[in-house]
């Protein structure tokens, strides 16, 4: 194993993960509260942001970013802003 830099707090740890152990639990929460609102709650395709998003669940953007570039949620697509967005943004559900 190598020391990694966690990249949800910033602390060193010896692990092959990306999160140091506290942390983990912290992602699993975040993951939890991101599935509710993209299969449910105030999400809807096309009007949706990531601000929208990250103030209805607290999750911070860098996290949220992060959460959303992982192989779970390949395909779902949600805009920073709805400006500049409206076609490619009809094509997209949420496969969670």
């Amino acid at each position: 194993m190598e020391v990694k830099r966690c990249v949800r707090c910033g602390g060193f740890f010896e692990t092959v993960n990306e999160v140091c152990h506290t942390c983990a639990s912290k992602d699993i929460k975040d993951l939890g509260k991101l599935k509710n609102y993209l299969n449910g709650y105030g999400y809807s395709v096309g009007k949706t942001t990531k601000i929208d998003v990250a103030t209805n669940t607290g999750i911070t953007m860098k996290n949220l970013n992060r959460l959303l570039a992982g192989e779970e949620f390949e395909g779902v697509y949600i805009p920073e802003s709805l400006e500049n967005n409206i076609d490619s943004v009809s094509k997209v559900k949420a496969k969670v």
